[in-house]
């Protein structure tokens, strides 16, 4: 008889440059799913912007240009637009930590994440994600929606809970906005015995000159590289909600 086979999965847009909290979730489960063929929307978002301290403790915004076709494009037909600004922001990243004592180590892995050749935005995002978590050891392993399951629906729920079955998940880890924007009914995973778990991140505080939370994990890592997973994993905190 085959051993059933349960993974904890994470469904989440490949965001730009994400926060602490994000990468504790991907380190969290087994299977991370990059949720690539949702519209992009008309606001600025995560998937092209966050924020960094400046050189006076404050929080500065730290974004890059997109090119949208459509109101309604989805996330992986939006593009990069390399000018002008893209690389001030790149060089703004080195002006405000150029005396953090990871300078040098972190200013090496945004230089390789600005020369990634894709001006795809879910492509370029989905890089610079999976560079990070190599570099400060998360193994875990990731999906792209649109190639690796191909089962769009609406309402979101529904699109996301055909994700949850095709990656043979148990639980499912979720962002505490979306939760609690009544996106997803844990009644609806319990169902499907799917577990629904909330983030609650309890941001923890690191070796910085100004501290400030929930900024891009740049920050964390132009201060504390070398233990950057340890600093992240001690914000861990998970609400069961079914």
């Amino acid at each position: 008889m085959k051993e059933k086979i349960s993974n904890k999965v994470a469904v989440h847009q490949p965001n730009f440059f994400p926060w602490l909290g994000y990468f504790e979730c991907i380190d969290q489960v087994d299977i991370y799913v990059f949720l690539d063929d949702v519209p992009f929307g008309s606001k600025p978002k995560r998937m092209n912007r966050n924020f960094i301290s400046n050189e006076k403790g404050g929080k500065k915004n730290f974004t890059m240009s997109v090119s949208t076709p459509s109101l309604n494009s989805e996330i992986r037909e939006c593009r990069v637009i390399r000018d002008p600004f893209f690389f001030h922001y790149k060089d703004l990243l080195k002006e405000n930590y150029q005396s953090a004592p990871f300078f040098k180590k972190t200013s090496k892995i945004v230089d390789e994440i600005y020369e990634y050749k894709s001006d795809n935005v879910s492509e370029f995002n989905i890089n610079l994600i999976k560079l990070i978590c190599s570099e400060i050891g998360i193994k875990t392993k990731f999906k792209i929606s649109s190639k690796d399951f191909d089962c769009k629906c609406k309402p979101a729920e529904n699109h996301l809970l055909k994700i949850l079955k095709k990656a043979k998940a148990s639980d499912f880890y979720g962002a505490k906005r979306g939760i609690e924007n009544g996106l997803y009914n844990p009644t609806n995973f319990k169902k499907e015995k799917i577990n629904i778990y909330k983030q609650e991140y309890l941001h923890p505080e690191y070796n910085h000159n100004n501290f400030l939370p929930h900024l891009s994990i740049i920050d964390l890592l132009f201060f504390n590289y070398d233990n950057a997973l340890e600093v992240i994993r001690k914000g861990r905190n998970w609400i069961k909600l079914n």
